[in-house]
């Protein structure tokens, strides 16, 4: 019989692409627990035993679903079994509110497809998972991250019974990422250029993340860093001369670019304030005239001038509002 897969929410995006090939490299995720996660158990971590699983489950209806990125760890020392650390990635730019419960969703695959392919029995446990998302939206997460807070109220003895989740969120925007131990965290890095809403200062940024990233070292995680880099300048300064962390020896010319790119976009900002003034006080023009040729305005008529987004269209019914007949002449709906 074949599957039938579940119809997808969408295509990634190129940014969504970078980050999971981002946290395709053991250093990056290593990088992200030592950095972000503040606990004691994570220095009991054999991050050396870092290996990436399969994020593909098919569910007992035949349905086939993707998880972002699964990787597994060992702890240390005489600890035994696997620990296993789920990361959804998705970096929408708003939260969602249900996510806990999708989490959800992905965990019990997990469970399943290992209790399968493990061949587990009776008396044996299942390993720990870590639901961890990133978010890099403007404004704050403001979904509930635990599932309990997502159901209607209900007495306490039928609350007891109900599935729990919770999963760890990392609001990129949230984030203290000036803490001096995080000065060397690439990731870290990444956040703040990911954030950072200052030219000069995102140039800085970059810079300073090129020297933690030498070539000799790990070419492969530089040649990731760069293209989310380069992805990310692109989105940011669209027509600007960027040069890749590679090009970034000359780093007074990259900043010599950023700050010609912050004037060009305050000019550009300028000119359309002025734009936006000068819709508006023709707007407020034409209603003024056709109120005095043709009474008080239909609310129809009024919400349709208040759509009106050009000054030239505006003007040009002013002028027809001087010698139409009647309010129907205008033609407005």
């Amino acid at each position: 019989m074949e599957k039938r897969k579940a119809v997808p929410k969408g295509g990634a995006s190129g940014h969504d692409r970078g980050y999971k090939r981002l946290f395709s490299h053991p250093t990056a995720v290593e990088e992200l627990l030592r950095g972000f996660l503040r606990e004691d158990w994570v220095e009991e971590l054999d991050f050396s035993s870092l290996e990436r699983v399969g994020n593909s489950f098919v569910s007992d209806d035949l349905r086939e679903r993707h998880s972002d990125l699964i990787w597994r760890l060992r702890f240390r020392g005489e600890k035994k079994g696997w620990f296993y650390l789920y990361l959804l990635l998705e970096f929408q730019s708003t939260s969602y509110h249900f996510m806990a419960a999708r989490m959800l969703g992905y965990v019990s695959l997990l469970f399943e497809d290992i209790i399968r392919k493990e061949k587990l029995r009776a008396g044996d446990r299942l390993p720990a998972v870590l639901p961890l998302v990133i978010y890099n939206g403007k404004r704050p997460w403001r979904a509930p991250t635990a599932l309990g807070d997502l159901y209607v109220p209900v007495p306490p003895g039928l609350r007891r019974w109900l599935p729990e989740l919770s999963y760890l969120l990392l609001d990129e925007g949230r984030l203290d990422l000036e803490q001096p131990r995080l000065a060397d965290n690439r990731v870290a890095n990444l956040f703040q250029i990911e954030t950072c809403e200052n030219p000069v200062e995102m140039a800085e940024l970059v810079e300073r993340l090129d020297g933690l990233l030498p070539e000799e070292k790990d070419p492969a995680l530089r040649r990731s860093f760069t293209i989310w880099v380069d992805s990310l300048l692109k989105r940011t300064f669209p027509g600007g001369r960027i040069p890749s962390l590679g090009d970034l020896e000359e780093a007074a010319v990259f900043e010599e670019n950023m700050r010609a790119w912050e004037k060009k976009t305050r000019r550009e900002e300028r000119q359309e304030g002025r734009q936006e003034g000068e819709v508006l006080g023709m707007r407020k023009l034409l209603l003024q005239v056709m109120t005095q040729r043709f009474g008080r305005l239909p609310m129809r008529v009024r919400q349709r001038v208040e759509e009106i987004s050009s000054a030239q269209e505006l003007r040009k019914l002013a002028r027809k509002a001087l010698v139409a007949g009647s309010v129907q002449d205008m033609k407005l709906v």
